[in-house]
C-alpha cells in the first residue's frame, strides 16, 4: 500500500485507499486504472486527509508507468510535463501564507517555462517571478518555502 502524508486539509483517506487498491489490483491495465479513477470521482476533501499533492503525483505516475502501446519499447511514455513539476513542489499551507489560486498560477507559468525550450518563455517567467507581489490569505501556502522555490527556479531560468 502506498503511504500518503496526512494534512491539515486533504483528500477523505477512506476514498484515496479504496482508489489506491482498485490502481493496484488493475496491474497496469490502461483501461482498468483509467476505468477505477472515474468510478472514484472526483476524491472527496476532509479536514485531516492525505496529501493532495502526493495523491495526485501518485496517480500521474501510475498511469505514466504504464506502457504505451505504440512504443514497442515496453517502458512507459515518460511523465507529461503537466503534474509532474506539481510532484516536486510539496508547499506546506500554513495559517497565513501566499493565497494558493495566485501562487498556483505563477508556479504553474515558472515551471511550464522552465520545461520548454523556449527563451521567450523563459525570460516571461523570470520577469513574472520578479514583478509578482504574491497576496497573503489566513490560510495559504508557506511563504518561506514558495520564495525559496522561486528562487531556485529564477536560477534555473537564468542558467538556460
Amino acid at each position: 500500500m502506498v503511504a500518503f502524508e496526512v494534512v491539515l486539509r486533504g483528500y477523505d483517506r477512506r476514498a484515496v485507499d479504496a482508489l489506491v487498491r482498485a490502481v493496484e489490483a488493475a496491474a497496469g491495465d490502461r483501461d482498468r486504472v483509467a476505468a477505477a479513477v472515474r468510478a472514484a470521482g472526483p476524491l472527496p476533501v476532509v479536514l485531516r486527509g492525505y496529501s493532495p499533492v502526493q495523491v495526485d503525483a501518485w496517480l500521474a505516475a501510475s498511469r505514466a508507468a504504464e506502457p504505451d502501446p505504440g512504443s514497442g519499447s515496453g517502458s512507459g511514455p515518460g511523465p507529461g510535463p503537466g503534474p509532474v513539476w506539481a510532484a516536486a513542489v510539496e508547499l506546506p499551507i500554513v495559517l497565513r501564507g501566499y493565497r494558493p489560486a495566485e501562487t498556483d498560477a505563477l508556479l504553474t507559468l515558472v515551471a511550464g517555462a522552465i520545461a520548454s525550450g523556449d527563451a521567450a518563455r523563459r525570460a516571461d517567467a523570470l520577469r513574472a517571478i520578479g514583478d509578482t507581489r504574491l497576496p497573503v490569505a489566513f490560510r495559504g501556502f508557506d511563504r518561506a518555502a514558495v520564495d525559496a522555490w522561486l528562487d531556485r527556479a529564477a536560477r534555473q531560468l537564468r542558467a538556460g
